[in-house]
């Protein structure tokens, strides 16, 4: 009798009733090259609350099930397709050290204003000189 393969090897260990966390927070990191994939993968994210730090980078809290249950979804996505996913879950001693810097040279809504604006067609009318109007008839 052949020997089935555990869908959840590798996914999670499970660890006995009331042990561990309830709720963690955790950093989730990809690097798929397909696009469609990776939009699949980040709407997975997305689903479970987790919110976009980069553009494939989340980070939120999530329990124990939830992130078992995000891991065998992203899984089950990616099939057999070329793919790195990680999930680090993070203590709360160490999430008090960390510091975050957000930077930008201009103002979003300047830069979007500018956008905005190279993208509108110029429009230029030039009118034609006509001969015969001023009645000259050359």
């Amino acid at each position: 009798m052949p020997r089935r393969k555990n869908r959840y090897a590798g996914i999670l260990k499970p660890t006995p009733i009331g042990r561990g966390r309830p709720e963690v927070s955790v950093v989730l990191v990809y690097d798929i090259e397909d696009d469609r994939l990776r939009t699949r993968v980040a709407e997975a994210c997305l689903d479970y609350g987790l919110e976009r730090i980069q553009y494939s980078a989340f980070f939120g809290r999530l329990s124990r099930n939830r992130r078992q249950e995000l891991a065998l979804r992203i899984a089950r996505e990616i099939e057999d397709a070329s793919a790195r996913v990680r999930m680090f879950p993070i203590c709360e001693e160490d999430l008090k050290e960390m510091w975050s810097l957000e930077q930008y040279g201009r103002d979003a809504d300047v830069l979007t204003k500018q956008a905005e604006a190279r993208q509108r067609p110029v429009l230029r009318l030039v009118r034609a000189v006509d001969s015969h109007a001023d009645g000259s008839g050359n």
